[in-house]
């Protein structure tokens, strides 16, 4: 059928493959990774570690594992000659996860810190309950952030 979708492994190191491409025909049309964007040694599970890590990163994970998987497979030679064009749809889904890492790290830079002192500010004229004035700091942190992302495009 023309419809169902052929996946070929995509493989880095060693015999275990770290995600496949799935076409149609000779179109490469998804790009799926076996590991989560936190599993940071590839070892199939989240330890605690990388979960704190993920957690607290300034800089978000998601897509990373995805756009492993494209990047390499855009250097096997099965899947260029099935899809030509894959290199082309490696490299733009590359180039938009670096955008968000930039956005992200100017965020880091030149907001975050600032934010979190206001939103402090705020929460402590607002009232006297730690745990009060924690939920309405998050609250701007979040809302500033969404802010941000709106207006860079995210």
């Amino acid at each position: 059928m023309a419809d169902q979708i052929d996946w070929m492994p995509v493989y880095k190191y060693g015999s275990k493959p770290i995600g496949a491409v799935g076409f149609i025909g000779n179109n490469a049309v998804v790009v799926v990774s076996f590991f989560d964007d936190r599993d940071g040694n590839r070892d199939g599970r989240v330890s605690r570690g990388e979960r704190i890590v993920a957690l607290i990163s300034p800089i978000r994970l998601t897509r990373q594992a995805t756009v492993e998987v494209a990047m390499q497979a855009r250097v096997d030679l099965d899947i260029i000659e099935r899809d030509g064009n894959f290199g082309r749809l490696a490299m733009d889904m590359y180039l938009n996860f670096a955008a968000g890492l930039i956005k992200d790290g100017i965020y880091a830079a030149y907001f975050k810190s600032p934010v979190s002192t206001m939103g402090k500010g705020i929460a402590v004229r607002i009232t006297s309950d730690m745990v009060k004035g924690f939920v309405i700091r998050k609250g701007f942190e979040k809302v500033v952030r969404e802010a941000f992302d709106a207006a860079v495009g995210r």
